[in-house]
């Protein structure tokens, strides 16, 4: 049973909604989930209640995007840890932040450092990831030696560890490239990333109300309006949202529309030079507007949890529905961005060694295809 959310003739989302119920009321029963088969196991066990209601009560036209949360402000705004006081954010900055769900731009990385690596990340473009052994921007770090270098930029760390705490790590990197003329991408939010198949979150926080979860997002190109840079509806990291069925082409591999309000006033345009970055919440709802230039738009992420936040835990791959099918593990693992893992709830990898056998190795191979052409 199928269940990533999509459109769906009405005989397929009858035929869909008597077993729906039943996977709902055997959660309430509490009998044994090992008996059932993977995919309705996990179904049982990670959605909520109002998932499920939200489907059934709507014939299967409406449904959570993620797994359902609400954010609950922090009691204070003191930073979460000791910093030089070249990356300090004060406690209205914070505020500001929690407020808002995004924070930025600051300044990281100098024109010519993009510059040069604006060429890396084009030669990669095209190229299988060492990783994950097919074409996909995700988790390039693991190869790339100086993007993990420029994710590890104390401009970045040392503000997310005000935010998250002194222990990070990076369970997920993603390269943009948004091409000449490329569309919009809608309207969207995440908690904790059960969309991508939507049967198993890809990570696990003790308390969805806390928050668990920032994203970094470093521009390689400068990031304008007319060029397609993120926007942002101020304040909606409040919680998850529904979607209906249907509307926009789908970000998600499936057409929908986000449920909001649109209120103008909230809805922030957020430029950002080359070389600077922006943190935010990913259930902040965002999205960026079409590139309207004959020229690419570059840029980069890394995405952080604290050190007692489980990612993929006991998963030897996961199913991405809208980004090109299984992703299998056995070379990914969250790595070490500061301080020490002292819960060790992930499986980890060290992108320093990993980038350096994976160069090593790509270096040999061209020195084997010149002799070859000699």
């Amino acid at each position: 049973m199928n269940l990533h959310p999509k459109v769906r003739p009405l005989w397929q989302r009858a035929a869909i909604i008597p077993p729906l119920a039943g996977l709902m009321a055997y959660k309430a029963s509490h009998l044994p989930k090992s008996i059932l088969p993977r995919d309705l196991k996990a179904i049982v066990k990670n959605w909520d209640y109002s998932q499920f209601w939200m489907l059934l009560k709507s014939g299967l036209t409406r449904a959570y995007i993620d797994q359902p949360c609400d954010f609950r402000m922090p009691d204070s705004f003191a930073p979460l840890a000791k910093v030089a006081p070249e990356f300090q954010m004060t406690e209205e900055q914070i505020k500001s932040f929690y407020t808002d769900g995004f924070i930025g731009p600051f300044d990281a990385f100098t024109q010519e450092d993009m510059a040069d690596f604006r060429e890396e990340m084009l030669a990669v473009e095209d190229v299988r990831s060492a990783t994950y052994g097919f074409k996909t921007p995700r988790d390039r770090h693991f190869e790339m030696s100086r993007l993990w270098e420029y994710m590890k930029a104390p401009a970045i760390t040392e503000r997310l560890a005000q935010l998250l705490g002194p222990d990070l790590l990076v369970w997920r990197s993603q390269m943009f490239y948004k091409g000449p003329k490329a569309p919009a991408i809608q309207w969207h939010q995440a908690s904790t990333f059960m969309v991508e198949d939507y049967l198993d979150p890809a990570i696990h926080p003790k308390d969805r109300g806390e928050m668990f979860q920032l994203t970094a997002w470093v521009a390689v190109d400068d990031s304008t309006e007319e060029n397609g840079c993120i926007e942002f509806y101020r304040g909606s990291h409040d919680k998850v949202r529904t979607i209906k069925f249907g509307g926009e082409e789908g970000f998600y591999n499936a057409n929908f529309s986000l449920e909001f309000d649109r209120d103008p006033e909230r809805i922030v345009k957020l430029p950002v030079k080359a070389g600077q970055f922006i943190i935010f919440a990913e259930r902040c709802i965002h999205g960026s507007g079409p590139n309207t230039t004959d020229r690419h738009r570059l840029a980069f992420n890394l995405r952080v949890v604290p050190t007692n936040v489980a990612v993929y835990p006991n998963k030897e791959k996961y199913r991405s529905v809208y980004n090109g099918g299984k992703y299998h593990l056995k070379k990914w693992g969250t790595a070490l961005l500061r301080g020490e893992d002292r819960h060790q709830l992930s499986r980890s990898v060290d992108p320093v060694e990993t980038a350096a056998r994976y160069e090593a190795e790509a270096a040999a191979k061209k020195q084997d295809n010149l002799k070859q052409a000699a």
